[in-house]
């Protein structure tokens, strides 16, 4: 089984005379957002340095992202030295994370050999803020994180003129979409060429049916793999490109297990029954609640999460019994009504998950008088 490493090593010497830009380079540019290049690059969006170079300080500076979402490294050092993808300019590096906005934004513009940019959104990384505003997505039309993902892509089209495509993947196929919908007219119409938005969740009904929304669905590459627990979320309104992987479950979402075949990501037969069965229920579940409910929820167990004194997941991992407490905790001071539809939505993430953070959450609802089996009381 293939994956984007060994696309490389198929067509890392086929330049885009050779080779025209496809889905699994849109993926490619993506994954490169997730790099940590806050001392290699500066936000000026202008070409600063290629890919080469950028590996070369990256490995210089011993960046070890290995702990962390989507280790960039091993794409970064196989790409930096073939020819598709080594001589790529880079610039536009932007990394902005602040709670109190709620907001957690990055991206990175990568320059081609045939006079194009793609502006690269990176998705949700280890902050505890940043899943956040994913959550945040279910009951705001515009995060903060959004209005920044437009405004980035607004001082890309001034500085350079121009074919753009966005790439994204997870939250960041998300601000992709977002961004090209609502950076005006002359660059949504006229100069993106393509959007990728890789396994992203969408937007709530009523903003994906505005005419900015829809008026870039036809330029729009939408795909997921198919047992997808994240591209399922919220609503597009775009028919979905669905494909295989070489994981299971939520372990799909990780774009080094998608399968290539040449130029393409290879399709699969359907969307799996766990795929189908969480996209029902929490479809059901959120329509269940209205905006004030599901922002009260949100804020509820987000606010446990950080009274922890932690800012990442890695950190409450490393705390499983304390984590699962303090949002049960926070879940106990909701009305009835919202405990009951919470404590449903907790009992099916905790049989999904794994690992230690998992255990702890079933042992918590146990302890905190929840039934865990199917037909119990909540």
């Amino acid at each position: 089984m293939a994956n984007i490493l060994d696309y490389i090593d198929w067509r890392g010497d086929l330049n885009l005379r050779d080779a025209s830009f496809n889905e699994v380079d849109g993926l490619i540019m993506a994954e490169l957002a997730y790099l940590d290049l806050g001392e290699i690059l500066s936000e000026d969006p202008r070409p600063q340095m290629s890919l080469t170079e950028v590996c070369e300080h990256y490995l210089a500076l011993g960046i070890d992202q290995s702990r962390g979402v989507n280790d960039p490294g091993p794409l970064l050092r196989k790409a930096a030295k073939c020819r598709r993808f080594g001589s790529l300019m880079l610039g536009g590096y932007i990394n902005h994370i602040d709670p109190e906005r709620e907001l957690q934004l990055a991206a990175l513009s990568i320059y081609w050999e045939d006079g194009s940019v793609c502006a690269a959104f990176r998705g949700t990384d280890d902050s505890i803020v940043g899943w956040r505003e994913d959550f945040n997505f279910s009951f705001q039309d515009h995060t903060a994180g959004q209005t920044e993902a437009v405004a980035y892509l607004k001082r890309l089209g001034e500085t350079f003129d121009g074919p753009i495509r966005v790439c994204g993947h997870s939250k960041g196929g998300n601000f992709a979409v977002y961004a090209a919908a609502f950076c005006g007219s002359e660059l949504r119409e006229r100069r993106i060429l393509r959007i990728y938005a890789n396994d992203a969740p969408g937007f709530r009904k009523e903003l994906a049916k505005t005419l900015q929304i829809q008026s870039i669905l036809g330029k729009t590459a939408v795909v997921i793999p198919e047992s997808s627990l994240i591209g399922i979320l919220l609503s597009t309104k775009k028919e979905k490109k669905i494909i295989r992987s070489s994981a299971s479950g939520l372990e799909q979402h990780n774009p080094y297990t998608w399968q290539v075949l040449g130029p393409c990501f290879e399709a699969a037969d359907s969307r799996s029954a766990s795929s189908l069965f969480m996209d029902e229920t929490l479809h059901r579940w959120l329509d269940e609640l209205d905006d004030q409910q599901r922002a009260d929820f949100v804020r509820a167990i987000f606010d446990a999460m950080e009274s922890s004194g932690a800012l990442t997941l890695h950190e409450l991992k490393a705390e499983p019994v304390a984590t699962a407490n303090a949002i049960l905790s926070a879940i106990r001071n909701m009305d009835p009504e919202l405990q009951r539809s919470a404590f449903a939505s907790l009992r099916k993430l905790a049989a999904a998950g794994g690992g230690t953070l998992r255990d702890e959450l079933l042992s918590a609802l146990v302890r905190h008088g929840i039934d865990i089996f199917p037909g119990g009381r909540e």
